[in-house]
């Protein structure tokens, strides 16, 4: 894999700012031109360097999605803006013997937003156990707990109120039989 650092443009050790600089001017270009293989390379360097801010250089095991040291502000802002497939794909660069509480919390919240309620509890009840003083993991798992049925999404039962539409219609066939044993035709045919 390439080093992060010549996607990017920049020398070893650069800034945020001039990472920062350099990832938005690539993207400029890379947009215009329509190289949409080139931006998953561009933001696959960009997550690394950001990632990995004020580590010592040393890429070599780079490999796009591998982070030394686990910061989960960019995940977060990507579920938080929808991109749940970005955020999918960077926890799963995370390795095993580095998922902790926070991984497995942020893994459930995006398995519920895509309504895998089994799935989801399963890892906020991880995440809970790993840190039992954190209240939002707490709340996490209680609150899907009381909301799920077993199965993936579930639809709401609502209480019947007023006329729906098919009410409306079984009282106005029903009104058109009775009219016709009588001689009339309230729904004349064709």
């Amino acid at each position: 894999m390439r080093n992060p650092y010549e996607v990017l443009g920049v020398p070893e050790g650069a800034s945020s700012e001039q990472i920062n600089a350099a990832y938005k001017e690539k993207l400029r270009i890379y947009q215009s031109s329509g190289q949409s293989h080139m931006i998953d390379k561009l933001n696959a360097a960009y997550d690394y360097l950001i990632m990995n801010a004020g580590e010592p250089s040393g890429y070599s095991s780079y490999n796009g999605y591998t982070y030394r040291n686990t910061d989960y502000s960019d995940i977060r802002a990507k579920i938080n803006s929808g991109r749940l497939d970005d955020a999918q794909l960077l926890l799963d660069g995370v390795p095993e013997n580095a998922r902790d509480a926070q991984w497995y919390y942020l893994k459930g919240t995006i398995q519920q937003k895509r309504g895998w309620l089994e799935e989801a509890a399963k890892n906020f009840a991880t995440a809970s156990n790993l840190d039992p003083s954190n209240n939002t993991y707490k709340m996490a798992y209680n609150k899907i707990s009381s909301n799920r049925s077993g199965g993936y999404r579930t639809e709401r039962r609502r209480e019947k109120s007023g006329c729906s539409g098919c009410d409306m219609c079984t009282g106005l066939l029903c009104a058109d039989c009775c009219c016709e044993c009588f001689g009339g035709d309230l729904i004349p045919c064709c």
